[in-house]
Formats: C-alpha cells, sequence, structure tokens
C-alpha cells in the first residue's frame, strides 16, 4: 500500500516539475505571417513603362472569392487606402488582414481579385497552394509552412521562403 503511495507521488511530483518548466517558457514562433502572399506593384511609369503612379495606387480594391461555391461561404470585400507617400509598400494578404478571419478557413480556399480605384483593369490571383506542418522543440508547438505557390496571370510564384519571389503587378 505504501508502495502503491509513493509511486503515485513520484509520477504527480515528476508531472509537476514538467509542467511549472513548460508554463514558463514563453513561445514566439512568429508563424502569424507563414502562410501570408506578398504582391508589389511596379513603379515604373515613365515614358510609357508598365507600372503604376502613385496616385493610381492609394485606392485598392480586394475581394476574396470562396472557390468552393457548395459551402455557405459569402464574398468579402475591402478598400485599402494608402498614402501617396509610400507606393512601394507591399500589398500582404495573409489569413485575418486584411480581411477578418473566417473561422478556420485558409487563403488557399480563396480566389483574390484586385482592382485599382479609377481603372477597369482587374488582377486576379485564381489560386494559392499551401502545405504546411506542426513542429514541437521542447513546450512549444509551431507552425511552419512548407509549401506557397501563387497561380497569378497564368505563372507560378513559389513564396515558400519569405521575401522571395513576389508577385509583381504591372499594367
Amino acid at each position: 500500500m505504501i508502495r502503491t503511495f509513493l509511486t503515485w507521488l513520484l509520477l504527480a511530483g515528476v508531472a509537476a516539475t514538467l509542467a511549472a518548466c513548460c508554463g514558463s517558457v514563453s513561445c514566439d514562433c512568429q508563424d502569424g505571417s507563414a502562410d501570408a502572399v506578398t504582391l508589389r506593384f511596379d513603379l515604373d511609369s515613365a515614358q510609357g513603362g508598365t507600372g503604376f503612379t502613385s496616385a493610381a495606387l492609394d485606392s485598392i480594391y480586394l475581394r476574396r472569392v470562396p472557390l468552393n461555391t457548395t459551402q455557405q461561404l459569402k464574398t468579402d470585400s475591402v478598400l485599402l487606402v494608402r498614402p501617396r507617400s509610400t507606393p512601394g509598400l507591399p500589398l500582404v494578404i495573409n489569413r485575418n488582414r486584411p480581411f477578418p478571419p473566417n473561422g478556420t478557413r485558409k487563403l488557399s480556399e480563396y480566389r483574390y481579385v484586385i482592382r485599382l480605384a479609377g481603372q477597369g483593369t482587374q488582377y486576379s490571383i485564381d489560386q494559392i497552394q499551401l502545405a504546411g506542418n506542426f513542429r514541437a522543440d521542447g513546450c512549444c508547438t509551431c507552425y511552419r509552412n512548407t509549401k506557397k505557390i501563387v497561380h497569378f496571370r497564368n505563372r507560378l510564384y513559389d513564396q515558400t521562403v519569405p521575401g522571395q519571389n513576389d508577385v509583381v503587378i504591372s499594367r
């Protein structure tokens, strides 16, 4: 009887020690933008260039359309107003920016349409392919993106490595 009590006491002590160790560790995964898609606008508009002026980029209309129409998801849209002094800032589409999160839906479950205010041309991101997994390191479990492919204008952009191969939108 005493041996059973001591065994339980030892197990409780080990569990409490492990819980205290992991409870005091702050996890800074920085995985909130792991699936984010980055778009840049070509700014070379001088003398017949294919880029845009800063005035053309001050208001951007962005719409997300669900790919699976059998689900009861609705089309969302947002108007982004950007200061003319920062036309080179990228447009980042993430799970919670610029649209609010929609449950557990991922970026890859939508098609995105971009239209500049005052212009009739629209640009479409037809598909985003995402893959990732969770990796544990001691007490922390963080999400890591392992595949991020953006389909834009019949071309594939591999953005798996952050900051590389951004989609560049030109006229």
